[in-house]
């Protein structure tokens, strides 16, 4: 009987950090990233066009060009600073963590919290290191723990409290739809804020976390 060790397969990284970035791309390749990303950025401005009303909701499809963190940086040049930023995702690439840096480095968001799970960190352990480094630099606060959470919510300085729940993560998604909901509601803001915050600082500062007690 003939005697083999099959091949490892990964399951690992959301999105590589380099394609990322486009680093090492041939130029035809590097302009259509750039050219998926600048239409993901359009189509993000688009379909807030028309922000929902308090009390009311925006139902929205996201094709795989959209990026959440496109989302939120639609909202917040569309309305302006925000006070507070809570975020739960299962996982993000080095462009959103990019893009999180230049939101507090403008003085777009005052305070930024980042829910991520233990899946992503234990592929991306470079990228939560520096995230974790960057974030406490600003005196700001990051933790992973088991979650499966997409959601995010944002307070603005003006005084309208919003919602973003959906199924997709922060980066692009890497299948062909996903769906979010975009809520004017201060309540829900606020019991999603709660339970994203209870659970950062629950696990905030966990070098090993793979099982939760709630």
């Amino acid at each position: 009987m003939a005697r083999f060790t099959p091949r490892r397969i990964r399951f690992g990284a959301l999105q590589g950090d380099s394609a990322d970035e486009g680093d090492d791309l041939p130029r035809p390749m590097l302009g259509r990233l750039q050219a998926r990303r600048s239409a993901g950025i359009a189509e993000a401005a688009e379909t807030l066009t028309q922000l929902p009303g308090p009390g009311e909701s925006l139902h929205a499809v996201m094709t795989a060009r959209l990026d959440m963190s496109d989302v939120l940086n639609a909202l917040l040049g569309k309305i302006g600073r925000c006070d507070s930023v809570t975020v739960a995702t299962l996982g993000y690439n080095r462009r959103n963590f990019k893009a999180m840096l230049r939101w507090l480095d403008a003085g777009n968001v005052g305070r930024l919290t980042l829910l991520a799970s233990v899946f992503f960190r234990s592929h991306n352990g470079d990228l939560w290191a520096e995230t974790l480094e960057e974030f406490r630099k600003r005196g700001q606060r990051a933790a992973c723990c088991p979650s499966h959470a997409k959601v995010a919510t944002l307070a603005f300085s003006s005084g309208e409290r919003y919602a973003v729940e959906g199924s997709a993560n922060l980066c692009s998604n890497g299948s062909a739809r996903e769906q979010f909901t975009l809520i004017h509601d201060p309540g829900i803001h606020d019991w999603h804020r709660g339970w994203i915050e209870a659970l950062v600082a629950k696990h905030e500062g966990n070098k090993s976390d793979d099982s939760d007690a709630d």
